[in-house]
């Protein structure tokens, strides 16, 4: 009897220590409190992608555990390679840098110079998808199919580097059409083309959907440019289709239209690889060897501000339309369908275009 009751003494004690314990020991913190969210930008500010990298950036702090401050960094350079190479090379897995980039994919299939990064090597987190838009100064006389096989002026091309995706789009589309053209490239950014062409240096290029609509579709209403097709974006089997924010034909349709002729041969299957990195155009991956733990977080950090009423209210008011996002699994799939088109053909063709 007596035994019986020191063990329920003790037991009582033993209890009260413990709830004791657990009331004196701190609740562990959300892992993001008091820190900050570095958005890496691998273009300047005033882009496309800026603008994409600083919208979430006003919402991804509420979405995450601990509500973190979030800030963008812009790092230009080598056609968007300098941003990318730091993020794989230099930022920590330690989930608070985030790149937010547009380009990398041809780079990388074709083995660009400058290019030391692995996109099937740093995590996907989300993606948003866009078209681009190609415009030409209407000083060429060319306000659509019918015109752009006898330009009234040379056209210009102007783009970032050799390898990048949108450069290789406006080239593969003049050379498919058989159309002469000037090219001139090494520009940082898509504002500093929107330039080039306001001061005449070049007159044909294009924007993703974002930075046309906020910036050249003025042009546009001006008068000074016309918009004649978009890239649009890949289907799930692979075709190009468009992109129902932007009322304009594919250039698949516009061929068609200027050629009375349907695209055919290796170059025109190497054109499909543009709209399906569109269907990636701004894309949020991390560093290498992030923790799964830290990607399904930040995952949901940016589903979570894809889907807040508040940000989409802003974004239709910002970019007057709405992003078309993939996020997670949806996002490493089309990552890896990239890839997958890049076949033997195609980079072939693709790599005597660069080098000429």
């Amino acid at each position: 009897m007596a035994r019986r009751c020191w063990q329920a003494f003790f037991a009582v004690v033993i209890g009260f220590a413990c709830i004791l314990a657990s009331q004196s020991a701190p609740a562990q913190e959300p892992f993001y409190k008091g820190k900050t969210v570095r958005l890496l930008v691998n273009y300047p500010a005033g882009g496309a992608t800026d603008v994409v990298a600083r919208l979430v950036s006003r919402y991804l702090g509420k979405h995450l555990a601990g509500n973190p401050t979030v800030a963008v960094q812009n790092m230009p350079g080598g056609g968007g390679n300098v941003g990318a190479n730091y993020l794989y090379e230099v930022a920590g897995g330690d989930g608070l840098t985030v790149g937010v980039f547009s380009g990398g994919y041809l780079p990388q299939i074709l083995g660009g110079a400058g290019v030391r990064f692995d996109l099937n090597k740093m995590p996907m987190i989300a993606g948003v998808g866009e078209t681009s838009v190609v415009y030409i100064r209407a000083d060429t006389g060319v306000k659509g199919p019918a015109e752009i096989l006898k330009p009234s002026k040379p056209i210009v091309i102007g783009g970032f580097t050799r390898e990048s995706n949108k450069d290789l789009a406006l080239r593969m589309a003049l050379d498919l059409l058989g159309v002469p053209y000037r090219y001139v490239t090494g520009y940082a950014g898509e504002a500093d083309l929107r330039l080039a062409v306001q001061r005449g240096e070049i007159n044909y290029t294009s924007e993703g959907l974002t930075g046309y609509t906020m910036g050249s579709a003025a042009m546009a209403r001006d008068g000074v440019v016309v918009p004649i097709y978009q890239d649009g974006l890949a289907a799930p089997d692979g075709e190009i289709v468009r992109d129902p924010r932007a009322d304009l034909p594919t250039f698949k349709e516009f061929y068609r239209a200027a050629k009375k002729a349907e695209l055919t041969g290796p170059l025109a299957e190497a054109f499909k690889i543009s709209g399906a990195v569109r269907s990636l155009g701004r894309f949020m991956v991390a560093p290498p060897k992030t923790p799964a733990s830290t990607v399904e977080a930040l995952r949901k950090g940016f589903r979570d501000t894809f889907n807040d009423p508040e940000f989409k209210a802003e974004a239709e008011r910002l970019l007057r339309f709405q992003l078309v996002s993939f996020v997670g699994e949806d996002a490493a799939r089309v990552n890896a369908s990239v890839f997958r088109a890049a076949s033997g053909s195609v980079r072939e063709a693709l790599r005597k275009m660069i080098q000429e």
